[in-house]
Parts: C-alpha cells; sequence; structure tokens
C-alpha cells in the first residue's frame, strides 16, 4: 500500500508545501488527492515567487489582469494571482473537506512577512485576505511571533482558520497553543474553527549540528536534536489540549489545534531524505512535505507510530545539548527571527519576479512604429547599433548629462526629470482625481487655463481628444492676448462657474500674468471669494506659488522643478487638467508606463521604440528630409499641435533643426518631407501620401495611448538632439523675443528694438511672389484673434503660399508660437521666409496694475518677434490688415490667388 496513504491510519495528514498553476489545472492536485490521500496545501512567498517568476503558467492572466486595470502594482497582480490558485485548490479540496467535516482539506495563504512585528496590520490583512479568498477551507498563516500571538487569538475568536507558522521552541509553541484556546473560549461558533501549529523542524538540526561540529563527545547528538524537539513539542500538545479545559471547549465541537511539521526536506545528504517524516509521525498531526519529499516517501518509506517512542530520551538529547554549549532557546530565537527575514527576502523577491513579469507585458503592448523609408533604413540600423555600443539607453536613464556633450553637462543636470514622470506621478493620481471630483461636485462648468507653451499645449490636446465627461466641466486656454479674443473668452461661459488655472513654471510668464490679473479683477466683481476659483501649478518657491497663497488660492499644485516646459505634458501642467475633464487617469498614465518600460535600459537599444524613432528623424533630417510632416484620424488632428512645440523649441537651435509642419495634408509639395501619420482605431482612415515617400505610421488602440506617444516622442526628441548636436533643453532665442518685446513696450523703445514697419494689404500678394522664390519653408506668424473665420482664412493663405513657393508652410497664432516654433524661426536653419500678419484691434482691454492693454501688449510681443528676426538676419514681411483683421486676411488671400504660379 501507498506509505504516505498509511499514514492517515496513523491519525497523520499530508498536506503538500507548494502550489502552482499548471498543478491545479492539468489535473495533477486531483491526481494527488486521489492517489496519494493529500489532505491539504500549503504555500509561502518562496514557493509563489517559484511558481510565478519560474513558469509561464501566470503570463496570460498577467496580461488579462493589466489589460482590466493597467496601473496593477506588482503586488496587487500577485495577491489577484494567488487569490485565485488559494481558490481553485480550496475547491479541489473542498471534497476532502467535506468528508473529514472540516477537519482537513485546508489550503493556506501567508499574510504580509512585512506584518510580523505588528499585530494590528497583521489582523487587518488577515481579515482581508479572508474575505477576499471566501473559502471555509482557507487556512490564513500568521507568524507565531510576540506580535502574531495577539492576532492569533483575535482572529480565532473571529471564527477565522489560523495557520501559525515559523514555530521553533516550545516556548513559542505553547504562547501560540493557549492563544488558540483563548480564542476559542471567545468565539460563537468553535465548531466551524480549525488551526495548525507549523512547527519547523530541519532548520533547527541545521543550526544546532553547526555548534556541534568538532565538538568533543558531541557526535552522538548530530541529526538529533530538530525530531527531539518536536517531541517534546507533541508531548505538550497532548497535554494542553488533553486537559479539562480543553474539555469545554471539546463539548462544544472545538478541534485542537493540530501541530503540523513543517521544513521536513532533509538539508544535510548525510541523512535519510525522509528522517522529518519517518520520526514524526502520531495522531492529530499534519506533516506538509515538498514535493521531492513527497515523492520520496511514497517510494519507500517506512510508516510506524514514533511520536510518541522515546520521549525521555528526547529530553535528555535536550539537556545534553546544554551540556555542549549549545543554547536551544538562543538557537530557536534566533531561527525565527532568521525566518521571519527570510520570509521577507523571499516576499522581495516574489515582488521582483512579478514586477519582472508586468514590465514584459507592458514592453509588448505600445503601438509598433511602421515605417517605410528605403536606404534610409540601414542608415537607421547603423545609429541604434552605435547607440548601443555607446551604452545610450543606460546612460540616458541614469541622468548622464555627459552624453549630450560635456558643454552641457551642468545645465542638464536638473532637466531630466521627465524620465521619472510615467513612475513618479502615479501617487498623485488620487489626489488629482479627488479634486476634480470636488470642483465637479460645487457645479463648475469651465476651466479656463492660462498658460503658455508647455503649460497649455497638452491640456488643449486632451480636451479635444478626450471631450470634458459627462457632468465635468469644458476646458478652454487661454494663450492669446489679443483684446478680440480675451473678451471672447471672458464672455464664452458663466464666470462665476469658472476655475480659473493659472498655469506656469517660473510664475513670471508676461501673458499669463496679464491673463491673471484681469480674469481676477472680473472674479472679484461677481463672487466674494475669487480664491476659491483659482488653481495654481507651477514649481516649488516661485513667484506665482507666493501670490497664490496671498491671495488665498484654493489649491497650489507643485509640479517638478527638472522638468521644463515643453516636456511636462506628463505632469500636473498636465494631468490636473485632465483630471479635471473626466479623463480616466489611472488609465492614461499606464501607458506612459507601458512605454517609459518599452523604452527602458533593461531593453536593447535595436528594439527600444523611442530610439528607434530618433534614428529616424536624425537620419531622414540628414539625408534632407527635415520637414516632419503630420497627419493624423480626425479625433487625434490637435496632438501635432502638441508635437511642434516639443521638436521646433527642443531641436530648432544652432543652425540646425527639423520643422514640424501641421496641417498639410498628404499632398504637400517638396521632397524634404518625412510623413508621420496617427491613426487611431475606430477614426476615420488617414490619406496616405503618394508612393516613394518616407513615411512613419502609428496606430493607437484608443486616445488613452497618447499617454504613451508622449513619452515615445519626449524621448525621441532628447535623443535626436544628440545625433543632431544640439542641446534639446533650452531655448535661448525665446528669451531674446521676450527681451526685446519688452523693450519695444518701454515708452522710448530704443533702437535695439526696433522693427520694421508693417505694411497695409496693397498688392500685397504681388510683393510675396518673387520673395518667396527658394524659400526653404514659409512661416507665418498670424497675431490675430483665433476665430473660426480667421482660422479658415489662413489655411486658405497656406495654400496660397504652398502653391507658389512650392514648399513647407505653417502656420502659427502669435504670441503662443513664440514658445514652440519661436525657438526654431529665430535659431534653427537659415532660408525659412517669415510673414507677420497684425492688426489694429477696435476694442481695448486695459491690464489691471499695468500702464498698458492689452492691444499695446499684443502688438508689443509682435514687434519684439520681428526685432528678433531681423536680429538673426531671417527674412520678414509684416502685413497691417487694419481694424478688419479677416478682411485685410481674405484682400491677401484674394491676391495670391490672382498671381499666376
Amino acid at each position: 500500500m501507498n506509505p504516505l496513504r498509511r499514514l492517515s491510519d496513523q491519525g497523520q495528514a499530508v498536506w503538500l508545501d507548494f502550489i502552482r498553476r499548471k498543478l491545479l489545472v492539468d489535473g495533477g492536485l486531483a491526481r494527488l488527492i486521489e492517489a496519494d490521500g493529500l489532505r491539504g496545501m500549503t504555500s509561502n512567498p518562496s514557493i509563489f515567487q517559484q511558481a510565478i517568476g519560474g513558469s509561464d503558467d501566470y503570463d496570460e492572466e498577467l496580461q488579462e489582469l493589466l489589460g482590466r486595470r493597467p496601473a496593477t502594482t506588482a503586488s496587487e497582480l500577485y495577491e489577484a494571482l494567488a487569490i485565485e490558485d488559494i481558490r481553485r485548490a480550496a475547491d479541489l479540496l473542498a471534497p476532502v473537506y467535506g468528508d473529514t467535516g472540516g477537519d482537513d482539506g485546508y489550503v493556506s495563504l501567508e499574510v504580509s512577512p512585512y506584518l510580523a512585528h505588528d499585530t494590528e496590520a497583521t489582523l487587518v490583512e488577515a481579515r482581508r485576505l479572508w474575505q477576499a479568498v471566501d473559502r471555509p477551507n482557507l487556512m490564513i498563516k500568521v507568524p507565531g511571533t510576540a506580535a502574531g500571538v495577539p492576532a492569533i487569538e483575535e482572529l480565532t475568536a473571529e471564527g477565522i482558520n489560523v495557520n501559525v507558522t515559523l514555530l521553533f521552541s516550545l516556548s513559542d509553541y505553547e504562547a501560540v497553543a493557549q492563544a488558540y484556546v483563548r480564542g476559542l473560549e471567545r468565539c460563537t461558533r468553535p465548531q466551524q474553527v480549525a488551526s495548525v501549529a507549523s512547527f519547523f523542524v530541519s532548520r533547527v538540526d541545521s543550526a544546532i549540528d553547526r555548534q556541534l561540529d568538532g565538538i568533543a563527545g558531541a557526535e552522538a547528538l548530530l541529526g538529533k536534536a530538530a525530531i527531539a524537539n518536536a517531541k517534546v513539542a507533541y508531548r505538550r500538545f497532548q497535554e494542553i489540549f488533553g486537559d479539562s479545559r480543553f474539555a469545554a471547549l471539546k463539548a462544544r465541537g472545538a478541534r485542537p489545534q493540530r501541530v503540523l511539521w513543517a521544513s521536513t526536506s532533509t538539508k544535510n545528504p548525510a541523512y535519510r531524505d525522509v528522517l522529518y517524516v519517518e520520526e514524526l509521525i502520531g495522531r492529530d498531526t499534519v506533516n506538509t512535505l515538498p514535493p521531492k519529499t513527497l515523492e520520496a516517501f511514497r517510494d519507500h518509506g517506512e510508516v510506524r507510530s514514533t511520536l510518541d517512542q522515546g520521549v525521555d530520551e528526547a529530553r535528555g538529547q535536550l539537556a545534553a545539548l546544554a551540556d555542549h554549549g549549545v543554547d536551544l532557546d538562543a538557537v530557536t530565537d534566533q531561527l525565527q527571527a532568521d525566518g521571519v527575514a527570510a520570509f521577507a527576502r523571499s516576499f522581495d523577491d516574489l515582488l521582483a519576479a512579478v514586477e519582472g513579469k508586468r514590465r514584459a507585458v507592458l514592453a509588448q503592448s505600445v503601438a509598433a512604429l511602421e515605417t517605410t523609408l528605403g536606404d534610409s533604413r540601414w542608415r537607421v540600423h547603423r545609429r541604434l547599433q552605435s547607440w548601443q555600443d555607446e551604452r545610450f539607453s543606460e546612460r540616458l536613464w541614469r541622468r548622464d548629462p555627459t552624453l549630450f556633450g560635456s558643454d552641457w553637462a551642468p545645465e542638464l543636470v536638473d532637466r531630466l526629470g521627465w524620465l521619472a514622470l510615467p513612475e513618479s506621478m502615479r501617487p498623485r493620481l488620487a489626489n488629482f482625481t479627488a479634486f476634480a471630483d470636488e470642483i465637479r461636485g460645487e457645479g463648475f462648468e469651465r476651466v479656463l487655463l492660462l498658460g503658455m507653451g508647455g503649460s497649455s499645449l497638452a491640456p488643449e490636446v486632451f480636451q479635444a481628444v478626450f471631450g470634458n465627461a459627462a457632468g465635468y466641466p469644458r476646458l478652454v486656454v487661454g494663450d492669446s492676448t489679443h483684446p478680440a479674443a480675451v473678451s471672447a473668452q471672458l464672455a464664452d461661459g458663466d464666470l462665476a462657474k469658472t476655475l480659473v488655472v493659472v498655469a506656469s513654471k517660473s510664475g513670471s510668464t508676461l501673458e499669463t500674468d496679464c491673463l491673471r490679473r484681469l480674469l481676477w479683477q472680473r472674479l472679484a466683481a461677481v463672487v466674494d471669494q475669487p480664491g476659491r476659483h483659482f488653481v495654481a501649478i507651477t514649481d516649488p518657491g516661485s513667484g506665482l506659488a507666493a501670490r497664490a497663497r496671498e491671495d488665498g488660492y484654493r489649491r497650489i499644485f507643485e509640479a517638478p522643478p527638472d522638468v521644463g516646459g515643453r516636456y511636462s505634458a506628463l505632469s500636473p501642467f498636465g494631468l490636473l487638467p485632465a483630471a479635471l475633464i473626466g479623463v480616466d487617469l489611472e488609465r492614461f498614465l499606464h501607458r506612459a508606463v507601458a512605454m517609459a518600460e518599452a523604452c527602458s535600459s533593461r531593453r536593447s537599444e535595436l528594439v527600444n521604440p523611442a530610439l528607434e524613432l530618433a534614428a529616424v528623424l536624425a537620419e531622414e533630417g540628414a539625408a534632407g528630409r527635415d520637414k516632419i510632416t503630420f497627419m493624423t484620424s480626425p479625433r487625434l488632428s490637435s496632438f501635432p499641435d502638441w508635437l511642434e512645440q516639443l521638436i521646433a523649441e527642443s531641436l530648432g537651435k544652432d543652425g540646425r533643426g527639423l520643422l514640424p509642419v501641421v496641417g498639410e495634408g498628404a499632398t504637400a509639395p517638396g521632397d524634404d518631407r518625412l510623413f508621420v501619420i496617427f491613426e487611431l482605431a475606430g477614426d476615420e482612415a488617414v490619406a496616405l501620401p503618394e508612393a516613394g515617400r518616407a513615411v512613419v505610421r502609428l496606430r493607437l488602440a484608443d486616445p488613452h495611448d497618447l499617454a504613451g506617444e508622449i513619452f515615445r516622442w519626449e524621448m525621441a526628441t532628447a535623443a535626436a538632439g544628440v545625433a543632431l548636436g544640439v542641446q534639446p533643453f533650452d531655448q535661448p532665442d525665446v528669451q531674446l523675443a521676450k527681451e526685446l518685446t519688452q523693450r519695444a513696450m518701454a515708452p522710448a523703445a530704443d533702437a535695439a528694438a526696433a522693427a520694421p514697419e508693417a505694411q497695409p494689404v496693397v498688392a500685397g500678394g504681388g510683393a510675396l511672389q518673387g520673395w518667396l522664390a527658394g524659400a526653404d519653408y514659409v512661416a507665418v506668424m498670424a497675431y490675430l484673434p483665433p476665430t473660426g473665420e480667421i482660422v479658415a482664412l489662413l489655411d486658405d493663405l497656406r495654400r496660397a503660399l504652398s502653391r507658389h513657393a512650392g514648399c513647407a508652410v505653417t502656420v502659427g497664432f502669435g504670441p503662443r508660437f513664440l514658445h514652440s516654433t519661436g525657438q526654431l524661426h529665430k535659431g534653427g536653419p537659415a532660408g525659412g521666409r517669415f510673414v507677420q500678419l497684425i492688426d489694429q484691434p477696435p476694442a481695448d482691454l486695459e491690464v489691471p496694475g499695468k500702464d498698458f492693454g492689452f492691444a499695446a501688449l499684443v502688438r508689443g510681443q509682435a514687434d519684439g518677434d520681428a526685432a528678433a528676426l531681423v536680429a538673426r538676419q531671417r527674412e520678414l514681411r509684416r502685413f497691417d490688415l487694419g481694424s478688419d483683421g479677416a478682411a485685410g486676411l481674405r484682400a491677401l488671400v484674394d491676391q495670391l490667388a490672382a498671381v499666376a504660379v
């Protein structure tokens, strides 16, 4: 007869000290129950680490879990996998549980070993796991530490089954057994409670044998201490659960807390491999065996009652240890402390294994880069190979500033914080979401965001792509200083139901400050506490933060100071506005986490999706295709506006750069194009360029993939800067335009700020025709209100200029483009032609606290911009469209249309 089955004749149950998904689903556990009489299972962090980290059993479920809840942590993933395994095992063991009346058929799940010295935290987690598994044949494993003992009593009183673990000494066993009895006495239904006390065996011999080694006369004690210790503990078990106190509980249906022999695999190869099974057989006990020991005992184990034999001899052996200088209490105390630490380390390893799996799943989920490049593909591969040889990715992630050149090293130390945003922002999401719920709950209907460039472009994209969810306010970006545009925004909604978000890293952005002053004045006239309608997003210690505290702003959200404006979309500058309009931040940021993982230093540069894109941008640019022409599905049409700033302001300097072109389409003229196409599943198809064009294609599964694309393009832009030999994190020519704006607005403007006079639109089209010849690209800079009519007319102007110039034409509204393409206009490659459009606003708005109005401000910005272009020796034409900007613009378009190409 199978020796494992014969153990039940001696009153001992065999449990398996192992768990793995394959065992549960392929019939392995069912066969052990049927063939070997298996009556239970135990698990621990080390077992789960081997199961999850050492197999692919769980990969499919990990993908499913992350698909449902993208931001699930490694700890949460482990718990979900473990609970599923425990439930499956409990269900397979349910017939044993039923047949034995609840005496057997249990499976154990351990509370976190980090809580071994925290009673209250152990109780909270044990209750939570008990409810989560929701099986009557579950046992919660709790360590028998000083902090664990009161938890064991309380859980028993509550009717929760407990497997007490990490017992090595008689005194610890005594404390645990008495705690169980006390718990039963407080329990209303003691007949429904079961418990085991896991007494560890082989580790005791391993520790004591080391101390006895080499001691004369101690040879007879080698390999004896563990079994002697267990026999004495078993005798104490018989005494505690055979006395009159427990008899009263037994009459109420209570079960004794069986002793479970744990750590029963033989560590010393000189000992019989089933030693700790054969010598520990007795009634009302459990032996939990690892698979190899179970197989060995099935093969050659000998069954006889041994626990009741030689108890006096066992006591003598333990006394002899002291005679040889071995302090058994000290050894067992240290073993328990080491056991707690070892389980904690195993839990660390377990979570690390799950995290590795999580990252692998995430890395596989990002959109692939589809390219049609012709011969450039070989140059792209060589670039990636060289970056791999240089350890580019590893150096970037450890923020090695020398990657960008030694001259820039000091300045770059604090410019790479965007790398950490996908992970560092995760703990802040709940705060953003809670604030958004607060604003929604108070009935705000509009969020008016005041910001420029990196502070405003991403929020504008999010509103355009996601829209505002039901019940959430709509978001409007205020980044125009034209008085007509400012007046329109003031009138577009109920100010009393408007939340004003003032977004500025430095807190000193001129346009934002002027708009802030005006909104404060207007809100103060209609509400009692205007500060309750204001929120600031800014860097710590900025002037805006000080102003916000002084004025009693509702909230101040601080942004990481080591993240530049155009790299801040995944910081509070982008995430808070996204939350305010109801974007699912967890799902959104998860896509950035996935992309960051795919681009991590753990993956080769050859398969890094951001570096691949960077290599394409750099090599296509070097081949003369330096105009990145964006095309998108309709729902994504606003995304290139954000990309435009990122690329132009990062790379357009030192006479170099790549020109982002937005809005031209598949028939754009010129052979200097790299087409980048974004397609959204379920959206309208994109008209593809003709054959032979260089194309990069990205397919987004849903709008939340934008977060991943934001990270991809940030890293790609930074890496492309390395390839181009430019510092991708500064904007020197933006500052020049600011300085010249201030000079232009001074009471007595000096000659350094002088800008060419703007010409009225009189035969302007004819004047432009010859001037456009030989242009590398044309930039239209419109200091006009961005009305629907103006936007349509500018599109007409773009097409007319494109026909005459035969090159790329970009369009930007001032002053917003000053914080994006303005850098490339002045610092990038020469050869551009610049058409500036201004008007004469018929009505003005004063800037509170200043000696100028918005009309003077927008004109001063146009003059400063023109002066900066002249200072950089750029070809400029300025046109004054008069008091009716739309009419003047229409006239210019008509004149160009009338001129033959």
